[in-house]
C-alpha cells in the first residue's frame, strides 16, 4: 500500500514507539508537581525542551510546547500583536501562500488592529525578499513560511530575514517550519527569525504535539492563562512523553538528513520522470528549489478528485492541496496564488514522500495512477 501524503502526517517512527511505550505506563506524574514522580515527569519535559532549542539555535527557555502547528501558528499572531497592544494599528505582512493558520489567524485581527498584506509569490511559489521588505515597513509582525506545504518551494529566508532587517528593524520575524524541520538545518534556515513554529508528528513523534521557538528576547503574550506552565505563557498540565517523542523524532531526523535528503530526491525525481512517461503529467513547479519528497503534479486533461478516488481505491494515498482543507479537495488558494490556469487546477495532485518510502511504494504508485489515468481518459 504506497503511502504518498507524508506532508499530511508521516509514520511514528519504531525508535519513537519504543521509547514512549514504557514511558505510557511509569511517568504518570504531572510535571509541576513537587514530589518525585512529577520531577522526573519536569526531567523529561526539560531535556526535551533542550534538545528541541540545540537544533534550533535557540535558548532552552525559548521552546514552548504546543498541541501542533496550527495552534503555534495562530498564537503567533495574537501573541505577538497583543504584546504589542500600544500601537494604535498593527501590520501584519505574509505570503499567499501561507498555511491557513497564518492566513486566517491574521484576516481575524483586521476586524480589530490590524492591516494584513498578502505578498504575491511568482509561478514557481517563490516570493521575492525585496516585496516582503517593502511591505514590511512599519509591520509588527513578518511571517513567511520556510516551505510550502503543498507545493514544497524553499523560500530564501536568509535573504527576507537580511532585506526585512534593513527596512523594518522593529518587526518580529516569523516562520513556519513545519514542512522544512525534517529537511534542512532549522538553525541555519531560521538565522535573522525571532519566531518559528514547529509539528511532531511531521517529523515521525505523536500527533497533538507541537511548539512555537523563541529564538531571540521577543515578547509574545500568553495563549493560555491560569496554571503558569511553559513560562508563564501557556497554561495547563504539559505532556512529557509528546515533548520527548518529538525531541527524539526531531534527533533521529538531523541524524538521517544527509543520507535521507539524497535517497528520497532520487526517488522523487525517479517518480516525476516515470509519470511523465507514463501518462503526461508534469511538475506544477519545474525548476524551483523544492523539499526532497515534495512532487505536485499536473495531468493534463484530467480531474484530480476522480483520480484520487481511483487512487484511494487501489491503495494509494495521495492528496490534492492541503490536507488541512475539507475533504483536501477544495479550490488550493496556493495554486491561485501561483496563477495556475483552471485546467491545471483541475488536475492537480499532490504526492509526497517520506522517510519510509522505498523504491517498491514508487513502483506501486507508478503502476496504479498508470492505470488509473488510462481508465479515466
Amino acid at each position: 500500500m504506497p503511502y504518498l501524503d507524508h506532508a499530511a502526517t508521516t509514520f511514528v517512527r519504531p525508535e519513537v514507539l519504543a521509547a514512549v511505550e514504557p514511558l505510557l505506563a511509569k511517568l504518570y506524574g504531572n510535571p509541576s508537581g513537587g514530589h518525585a514522580v512529577g520531577r522526573e515527569a519536569r526531567r523529561v519535559l526539560d531535556e526535551a525542551r533542550e534538545e528541541i532549542a540545540d537544533f534550533c539555535g535557540a535558548p532552552a527557555q525559548g521552546v514552548i510546547f504546543t498541541s501542533g502547528g496550527t495552534e503555534a501558528d495562530n498564537w503567533v499572531i495574537d501573541g505577538v500583536l497583543d504584546a504589542a497592544a500600544t500601537r494604535d494599528k498593527h501590520r501584519i505582512v505574509t505570503t499567499a501562500i501561507e498555511h491557513k493558520a497564518i492566513l486566517e489567524a491574521a484576516h481575524r485581527r483586521e476586524k480589530w488592529d490590524a492591516e494584513v498584506i498578502e505578498v504575491g509569490v511568482d509561478a514557481l511559489g517563490r516570493v521575492d525578499p525585496h516585496d516582503v521588505a517593502t511591505a514590511s515597513r512599519g509591520a509588527t509582525l513578518v511571517s513567511v513560511m520556510a516551505a510550502n506545504n503543498e507545493l514544497g518551494t524553499i523560500q530564501d529566508l536568509r535573504a527576507i530575514a537580511r532585506e526585512v532587517r534593513r527596512e523594518a528593524p522593529e518587526a518580529v520575524l516569523h516562520t513556519d517550519a513545519v514542512q522544512a524541520a525534517p529537511w534542512l538545518d532549522l538553525a541555519e534556515l531560521t538565522q535573522g527569525f525571532d519566531l518559528l513554529t514547529l509539528s511532531s508528528h511531521k517529523l515521525g513523534g505523536l500527533k497533538g504535539t507541537g511548539c512555537l521557538v523563541s529564538r531571540t528576547s521577543i515578547k509574545v503574550a500568553p495563549l493560555l492563562v491560569g496554571g503558569g506552565q511553559e513560562l508563564g505563557l501557556r497554561a495547563g498540565t504539559q505532556d512529557a512523553i509528546g515533548a520527548m517523542a518529538m525531541a527524539l523524532a526531531l534527533r533521529l531526523a538531523v541524524a538521517e538528513r544527509a543520507e535521507a535528503t539524497s535517497r528520497i530526491t532520487s526517488l522523487r525525481n525517479r517518480f516525476l520522470a516515470e509519470l511523465h512517461d507514463l501518462t503526461g503529467a508534469h511538475s506544477t513547479v519545474e525548476g524551483a528549489n523544492v523539499l526532497p519528497g515534495h512532487a505536485h503534479v499536473v495531468f493534463p486533461g484530467m480531474v484530480a478528485e476522480e483520480l484520487l478516488v481511483a487512487f484511494d481505491r487501489a491503495d494509494l494515498q495521495a492528496t490534492a492541496g492541503s490536507s488541512c482543507a475539507s475533504g483536501a479537495t477544495e479550490s488550493s488558494h496556493v495554486l491561485k496564488a501561483i496563477g495556475l490556469d483552471r485546467a491545471a487546477v483541475r488536475g492537480a495532485v499532490r504526492f509526497t514522500l517520506g522517510h519510509t518510502t522505498t523504491e517498491l511504494d514508487i513502483d506501486r504508485a507508478c503502476s496504479i495512477i498508470g492505470q488509473a489515468v488510462t481508465q479515466l481518459s
